[in-house]
């Protein structure tokens, strides 16, 4: 029997004499010790003195003792367990009903606290240990847009990047144009970059779009060092140096990423003018920069996918696959037909001048040339869809001509006053082609866009290009997102000498819509207003593209 404190002289039943005590895993009743147990007595001052047996009770000891054991146990097991609040409360509870004595409480209770402080300590110093592992191995850190992984000191850093492009187009055909309305996944690049010393950095990127047709997804792969040239400040005339393949210094809109630029796709000109060569090349290029200005050269090869296998192409009967076989290829209107590519190479210079380039204002000169020697009198071709990329009809197109050499050239002007953005440009290209009575192509276009938000176009000095927009509000956490509404004049010719490619004129109108970084949405409506000679002369389609994108 046990008496109650707070009643003094109440008895409380134990368990009865008889009441067997299932043994575990038999079914079978197993008996406590014979041995009778004192009744506890509670006194005013919550102490349990021992009182002589009374007929019916026995005190099962052995249940005792595990119990208390069994606490012991699982409160000194871990940090996890000496704080957790239950635990504590049902040992208190315990220890109130008389079931565990002051001394076996206090035992287990001093057992958990020592057990806590250890493992505290050795929780300490692994953290530390790990923590010193991080800054050997790389941190990973987040910032606006990127997920890096880096030391401290910065000497490593490793990035992951990447860009998700989908495109929804819907056609008004005209004439002989006729299109159907198609979506397309416009580009899925995964890449990474980063630096391995000070000084040295990487970048590798592919386009998972095209990976059916091999090397023509990769992108950007090179080796950049950030140094100095000999006789130049390398405080004041940093250098860039690049080895693999990258951009050929030429042509804002070429340069300018599909990331931040105004409209889906580039202008007519610049498209037309390098369709044949691409934007990017293997080979070596140099850059440096002032307080104001901006130049590159570089000299390159032909990027590989140029060297090209069409579709449908049967090799003769008994011959291997290699570089060089004779081979028969039928192709479509979307194919390039097969050519002996020899590649030559290429020397490109670029320069740019910034009066003065703070944010939100800025004012853009700049200037290319380009020379490109064949060396093997190799075919050139030049043409461009309508500034739409979900269609295969090129309205203009030269057809293949042998050219020796080309050169190509352009001059730059951009301003970027508040949220009001223009962009401008004029392009020629020049074949050494006696075939064709060496002919010139031109070509030029008009841009410019306003943020109804307030935003302002950001500028990177350095290559002389734009920045990613970055909204002043966030959609969906209380604000709207960033609003641009966009407009663009294009025209190209490629009718000249012997070639009788045609000449177009468009006109553009788009809404771009910034919900948070890094995420774009884009409607444009293009309109052709006008093809004179070559195929499709007189067609007049329009377009309207919906795009979702998404880079990191």
């Amino acid at each position: 029997m046990i008496e109650n404190p707070s009643t003094r002289g109440a008895v409380f039943p134990m368990a009865k004499r008889d009441a067997p005590i299932q043994r575990a895993g038999t079914g079978m009743p197993a008996r406590c010790s014979a041995r009778k147990a004192p009744r506890l007595v509670v006194s005013a001052t919550a102490q349990m003195a021992p009182q002589p047996p009374r007929p019916g009770q026995i005190f099962c000891k052995k249940t005792q003792t595990a119990l208390s054991l069994g606490l012991a146990l699982a409160l000194a097991s871990g940090p996890v367990f000496a704080t957790n609040t239950a635990m504590l409360q049902l040992l208190s509870a315990l220890h109130k009903k008389g079931t565990i004595d002051d001394e076996t409480y206090q035992a287990i209770l001093l057992t958990a606290r020592a057990d806590e402080e250890q493992n505290t300590v050795v929780s300490a110093e692994v953290a530390k240990k790990v923590d010193q592992s991080l800054v050997q191995l790389g941190t990973p850190v987040l910032s606006p847009g990127k997920f890096e992984i880096k030391d401290k000191p910065g000497a490593f850093v490793w990035r992951t990047i990447g860009r998700v492009q989908y495109d929804n187009a819907f056609f008004d055909n005209n004439g002989s144009f006729k299109a159907s309305d198609d979506n397309q996944f416009r580009r899925v690049r995964l890449g990474v970059m980063g630096t391995v010393a000070t000084n040295w950095k990487f970048k590798v990127e592919y386009d998972l779009r095209e990976v059916d047709t091999g090397i023509a997804g990769l992108k950007d792969a090179y080796i950049e060092y950030i140094g100095k040239l000999p006789g130049l400040d390398p405080i004041k005339h940093p250098t860039d140096i690049k080895i693999g393949q990258s951009y050929e210094p030429f042509s804002f809109e070429l340069l300018n990423g599909s990331n931040n630029a105004l409209c889906t796709e580039r202008a007519l000109p610049a498209n037309a003018l390098s369709s044949f060569l691409g934007e990017r090349n293997p080979g070596l290029k140099v850059t440096t920069w002032g307080e104001s200005w901006t130049a590159a050269a570089g000299l390159f090869g032909t990027r590989q996918q140029e060297t090209i296998t069409a579709v449908n192409c049967t090799l003769p009967t008994g011959a291997n696959f290699k570089a060089g076989a004779k081979f028969t290829c039928s192709y479509g209107a979307e194919d390039t037909p097969p050519r002996a590519f020899n590649e030559g190479y290429a020397s490109t210079v670029r320069g740019t001048y910034a009066p003065w380039h703070k944010a939100g204002h800025v004012l853009h000169l700049g200037s290319a040339f380009s020379y490109r020697d064949f060396a093997n009198h190799n075919l050139l071709r030049l043409r461009d869809r309508m500034e739409v990329h979900e269609t295969s009809i090129r309205l203009v197109d030269t057809g293949d001509f042998k050219a020796d050499d080309f050169l190509r050239w352009n001059a730059e002007l951009m301003v970027i006053e508040g949220s009001f953005t223009f962009q401008g440009e004029y392009l020629g290209l020049k074949a050494h082609a006696p075939s064709v009575q060496d002919p010139m192509f031109t070509g030029y276009y008009v841009s410019a866009g306003w943020f109804l938000t307030g935003e302002s176009r950001p500028y990177k000095f350095q290559e002389g290009i734009f920045d990613s927009v970055t909204p002043s509000s966030i959609a969906g956490e209380g604000g709207i997102g960033a609003w641009e509404v966009v407009t663009r004049y294009s025209s190209t010719d490629l009718t000249d000498g012997l070639v009788q490619g045609g000449q177009e004129n468009n006109w553009s109108f788009g809404l771009n819509w910034y919900p948070a970084p890094n995420i774009r949405f884009m409607a444009d409506y293009s309109k052709v207003l006008e093809v004179k000679g070559g195929l499709f002369a007189n067609s007049t389609p329009s377009a309207l593209v919906l795009r979702s994108a998404v880079f990191w």
